[in-house]
């Protein structure tokens, strides 16, 4: 197998290659269950996958992660003090139920994306509204990335602005056909208008599984066409048809949450400071299915100027922990030794993403070695965002993607994950961002992960934008597929 690492929706074919068919219908993987299809609300990678699939935004990332325009016309216009702001919106783009999109449909979306769940997110925008062809934005303070939040999944533009709900209607490349939940699937069929270029699949079925190699299996008997698990369930086996790969960057941040359920104990940094030092990062390296690994204290990765971890910060520190947890106990009653024992914490998982499983349990290791109990908890990923969002569990795993080279996108999506407006008031100094972080830690970075896609040799054009993404609107098919014997 070959391994490929892209970080652009741009295909490259090979010079023995024609030029890609349209036809054919693709059956994919996701990293779990997406629990909502609203781009507003997504947070995991599933989510975000789907969303650049069913709607479009003003602009979008190239390679490099700079912004493009897509349905914008061009850059944003500024006025003199820079906090006023006119984008002009393409004219005749198409939605998916055959009516065209507008700027008051623009406007409203944004207008319910700043005021919703990602208003931390975009939070220099104070308002939005409709004029003419265009959108005029004001500003709470010159904003020099503001073309690259308009980038953001969460500030795709829906219908009206309004909650998609089961059956979005939006103008990206594919338009919504079935979604299954009880049979873990959803079906998007080609959308012939889309104003970019039609894909050129007709129909893309993404499924997600619930046990640790369900995935798996299905790929190895052909019955999946991409697999982001590996290729074989068992050591020495081979799927039925010759497979490639195609690898991704780092640009998952898995980490763990806080939530309310005892929140003298979760609410109190020194506790928080205590699991930091006492979790053994380098123990999570064999999780996960062989893709790029860099284990994380700080929500930055490298690639955009996050510092790699030292050999000690790689093995934990456990009298650091404990003497951290000594300074809780002073503040927190049930953290004082004498009543530690009474304690005991959750650690909550989604059920479709099986590698959490494997994280939670060295958060439960790390939870032991400082004297408190704890246990997993798996629940289907709609409870575990409900119960994230009502604050009724302790610890959570929870996932991140942003764009791999933009330290100022992840440090705000850190923040914001944890619910603390820092960031939204110091999005552009990245010394303060840090050192309010490691006081704060709103969550504890565990590992930022790439994915590896393996897939049938008969797909072709598979690559990843820079937030990790694979861009099925750039997929197609080719050819036969091969037996893994030789035979077509």
């Amino acid at each position: 197998m070959r391994a490929v690492v892209a970080l652009a929706c741009v295909a490259s074919l090979a010079h023995a290659e024609t030029r890609p068919h349209y036809g054919g219908t693709v059956e994919a993987s996701l990293l779990g269950a997406p629990v909502s299809l609203d781009p507003v609300a997504v947070a995991s990678h599933s989510e975000l996958t789907v969303t650049q699939l069913v709607f479009d935004n003003l602009y979008r990332l190239d390679a490099r992660g700079l912004p493009q325009p897509h349905l914008a016309e061009g850059t944003p216009v500024l006025d003199g003090p820079q906090t006023t702001v006119t984008i002009a919106v393409r004219r005749g783009v198409a939605l998916h139920d055959g009516s065209i999109l507008s700027p008051l449909d623009v406007a409203a979306s944004l207008e319910r994306a700043r005021k919703g769940a990602a208003r931390l997110r975009l939070a220099p925008i104070a308002s939005v509204r409709a004029i003419g062809d265009a959108v005029e934005l004001t500003l709470r303070a010159p904003t020099p990335e503001l073309a690259t939040l308009l980038a953001l999944p969460q500030a795709a533009i829906t219908k009206q602005g309004k909650p998609p709900g089961e059956r979005p209607v939006g103008s990206g490349p594919f338009a919504f056909e079935a979604l299954d939940r009880a049979r873990h699937r959803l079906t998007l069929r080609a959308f012939d208008l889309h104003f970019a270029g039609r894909p050129y699949l007709d129909r893309l079925t993404l499924h997600w599984f619930d046990t640790p190699d369900g995935e798996v299996r299905q790929f190895e008997t052909g019955n999946v066409h991409i697999s982001a698990r590996g290729v074989a369930a068992f050591a020495g086996a081979q799927p039925k048809f010759r497979a490639a790969e195609v690898v991704a960057p780092p640009a998952i941040l898995v980490y763990v949450g806080f939530g309310r359920a005892h929140a003298d104990v979760l609410g109190d940094r020194a506790f928080r400071r205590a699991l930091d030092h006492a979790l053994v990062r380098d123990s999570l390296m064999p999780i996960t299915s062989g893709e790029q690994l860099e284990l994380a204290r700080e929500p930055v990765p490298m690639q955009a100027g996050g510092v790699a971890l030292s050999p000690a910060g790689r093995a934990g520190d456990l009298a650091a922990a404990q003497a951290a947890l000594g300074e809780a106990a002073t503040r927190v009653r049930s953290l004082a030794a004498g009543q530690r024992s009474k304690l005991k914490l959750e650690v909550l998982v989604e059920d479709t993403r099986p590698d959490d499983r494997e994280f939670a349990g060295r958060v439960v290791r790390a939870l032991q070695k400082l004297g408190i109990a704890a246990a997993i908890g798996v629940v289907p990923a709609a409870t575990h965002r409900d119960r994230i969002a009502r604050g009724t569990t302790d610890l959570y795993i929870g996932q991140l993607a942003s764009p791999i080279s933009n330290a100022q996108l992840w440090w705000s999506a850190a923040f914001a994950s944890g619910s603390d407006d820092f960031a939204a008031t110091h999005a552009y100094d990245p010394k303060a961002l840090r050192k309010a972080f490691a006081e704060r830690l709103p969550i504890l970075p565990l590992v930022f992960r790439g994915i590896r896609l393996s897939h049938r040799t008969d797909v072709r054009g598979l690559v990843f934008d820079a937030s990790a993404r694979p861009c099925f609107a750039e997929a197609f098919m080719f050819g036969a597929p091969v037996s893994s014997r030789g035979k077509p």
